[in-house]
């Protein structure tokens, strides 16, 4: 008979909130069938820990304190192309779902998900197959194409979220003053509103800016 450890699907966390990883652990260990590895609350360990535990997958929050969860889902999957990562995230715009999916993960989950899908979730991405909850599904097929801004125009639209003046973008990311106002042109245009607030709203609801 098999070790009962080895037929576990074992699972490695990364996730910076040390309450929500008591949550996880909780869900997690009242079955049978998976078990928690290791966890940390830094996005550079991720990889190490990855590659030292070799787990059936990975739980990864886009937001940590050392950077982007992003660049630990990049890191692994560099690593590993077969890695299975499930981001698990208080971001609920539709950029970040699109940016998580597109890094590599299989599977997108809010924080508000019932353990019930979280669950599920973690048995879909242990079989490789991609999971989105309804309401993850429903947010990214809204997404506008028009969402997908150059390096450019998102570094102009941080700064207007930030309630940069275009004289102040133009000195902050040494362009002319005159290629900030095409920038946001193109920004309105892309985003289909009217004027900067509307931009800035609509670009913290997609999850294009996050601001602090």
């Amino acid at each position: 008979m098999r070790d009962k450890m080895a037929e576990q699907i074992k699972i490695l966390v990364i996730e910076d909130q040390f309450f929500f990883r008591l949550a996880l652990r909780s869900i997690v260990e009242a079955r049978g069938d998976m078990t928690i590895v290791a966890e940390s609350a830094k996005s550079r360990e991720a990889l190490p820990l990855y590659k030292e535990h070799r787990p059936e997958l990975a739980i990864i929050d886009l937001r940590l304190p050392d950077g982007s969860g992003l660049d630990a889902i990049t890191a692994i999957r560099q690593y590993d192309a077969k890695a299975r990562l499930l981001v698990l995230s208080n971001y609920e715009g539709s950029e970040d779902i699109h940016r998580a999916l597109r890094a590599g993960a299989l599977a997108y989950l809010t924080k508000d998900a019932g353990g019930e899908d979280l669950v599920q979730a973690i048995l879909s991405v242990a079989q490789g197959k991609r999971y989105l909850s309804p309401t993850v599904a429903a947010t990214l097929s809204a997404r506008v194409a028009g969402d997908d801004l150059t390096d450019r125009e998102r570094n102009v639209l941080q700064l207007l979220a930030q309630g940069c003046s275009n004289r102040e973008i133009s000195s902050r990311l040494g362009i002319a003053e005159n290629t900030v106002r095409i920038h946001v042109s193109h920004i309105l245009d892309k985003l289909q509103v009217e004027d900067r607030t509307q931009a800035v709203l609509a670009a913290i609801q997609r999850g294009l800016v996050h601001v602090q």
